[in-house]
């Protein structure tokens, strides 16, 4: 275990010189789902994300949907070119880019970012994600952690990144933006099919000023506000709901006579400021009935940390527990980062146990560090636990023995 061999690119030749986290993951690729059944699943998933696309696309504007397409493309030519390396380098994967990770990956990373990120965010995550997450960090085509929570992780601690993940005024308060409606009059000869195609698309989420003085501007001086530029101001920015749940642990986020007012119906319908797949918990909720209904993911392993997280969220005192569970970082963590079929426990057990684990760890990142958009650090360490899982505390049910498996697992069981 002191040697794991992330790099090797071929099954070991002789079993029992092979590290066990290495055998771990040749047993994982060697046992139902095998790699065209995950595939399925990956292109499923990938279109459960749909909904939660359209909406962000709705209330951020087309930028948003250039900075996931962005990500999905960057992800794209990454895995074309590194299966190209197949076999000459570090890469071993079965399927190459038609396993539909770099799609999944795309999505789920793009939405996210922030709406008005660099391009160079979204470019630099899709390739980090699936040449690190996806090629390097597996073997024989299982991946060690979900390849978007490794992009995600870079995104977050990586100093050339934080700028881009976390938009703050000059004060140095969040400064998420989100378009307001609406935006233009209409065009003079202007088709009823274009006006419609050009509100859904929106305006450019990056022409932004606080929301502030965005309605000082509005009401007070009654005129159209304009930026800095002399150009219409066609979104506004201010801190998410969890930032002011974070500002104020002990309020309900409701009764606060603020100028960023949330409320609970708006994180189900959306409107706020946030990532781009956050805005509304609906668009989210009907991917996630699509996922269960197929059965690409278990519901064991997010139902589990959503009742704990909930729980202990409770027991701490937090009024604005509704607020945290509706939150997209939750949704789309818990149901696509921490219960990924590739890397999530193998037994019920198990997945119940990473659940709980999950829920514990989010309590404790948003309820003593203040960190609310942590999910994918939580899927990370339950990810890395899963062998821990599957070989000692919840191994599947039928015995599969080292003479069986080949790699020298000793008690982990498949199914």
């Amino acid at each position: 275990m002191q040697d794991v061999a992330f790099r090797l690119p071929r099954a070991a030749k002789n079993a029992d010189e092979a590290p066990l986290l290495h055998s771990y993951l040749l047993w994982r690729s060697s046992v139902p789902p095998d790699a065209n059944t995950l595939a399925k699943r990956r292109y499923t998933i990938a279109a459960s994300l749909l909904p939660a696309l359209m909406v962000g696309v709705f209330f951020f504007g087309w930028y948003a949907g250039l900075v996931v397409l962005a990500a999905c493309l960057s992800g794209l030519l990454t895995d074309l070119v590194a299966c190209r390396l197949n076999g000459r380098f570090i890469f071993n994967n079965p399927l190459g880019p038609q396993d539909g990770t770099w799609l999944a990956t795309g999505l789920i990373v793009g939405l996210l970012m922030p709406p008005a990120a660099p391009l160079w965010a979204p470019i630099c995550a899709g390739i980090v994600a699936i040449l690190v997450g996806k090629h390097w960090l597996s073997v024989d085509g299982m991946p060690l952690l979900q390849p978007a929570a490794v992009a995600l992780l870079a995104l977050h601690v990586l100093p050339p990144f934080m700028g881009a993940m976390h938009p703050r005024d000059e004060a140095g308060k969040p400064a998420w933006p989100v378009l307001v409606r609406p935006l233009t009059k209409p065009a003079e000869g202007e088709d009823s099919i274009g006006r419609h195609a050009r509100d859904f698309l929106g305006g450019d989420v990056r022409k932004a000023i606080s929301k502030q003085e965005y309605d000082e501007q509005l009401f007070t001086a009654n005129r159209q506000p304009l930026t800095s530029e002399g150009h219409a101001v066609e979104a506004v920015y201010g801190p998410r709901p969890l930032d002011c749940v974070q500002e104020h642990p002990k309020e309900d986020l409701e009764a606060l006579s603020s100028p960023h007012y949330y409320d609970r119906l708006s994180m189900l319908l959306g409107g706020n400021p946030g990532a781009i797949g956050t805005s509304q918990a609906l668009a989210l909720l009907a991917g996630i009935l699509l996922c269960v209904f197929t059965g690409v993911a278990s519901w064991i392993l997010p139902v589990a940390g959503l009742v704990t997280l909930g729980a202990l969220l409770w027991l701490f005192g937090s009024p604005n527990v509704t607020f945290h569970l509706l939150s997209g970082y939750t949704l789309l963590g818990l149901w696509y980062l921490a219960a990924s079929p590739t890397t999530c426990p193998r037994s019920k057990r198990g997945m119940l146990l990473a659940g709980i684990t999950v829920g514990i760890l989010e309590a404790v990142l948003r309820g003593f560090l203040g960190f609310a958009e942590a999910t994918f650090l939580s899927a990370i360490v339950v990810q890395g636990l899963a062998i821990v899982y599957d070989q000692y505390l919840a191994p599947p049910k039928e015995v599969l023995t080292r003479s069986d498996s080949g790699f020298g697992l000793g008690s982990i069981r498949g199914y």
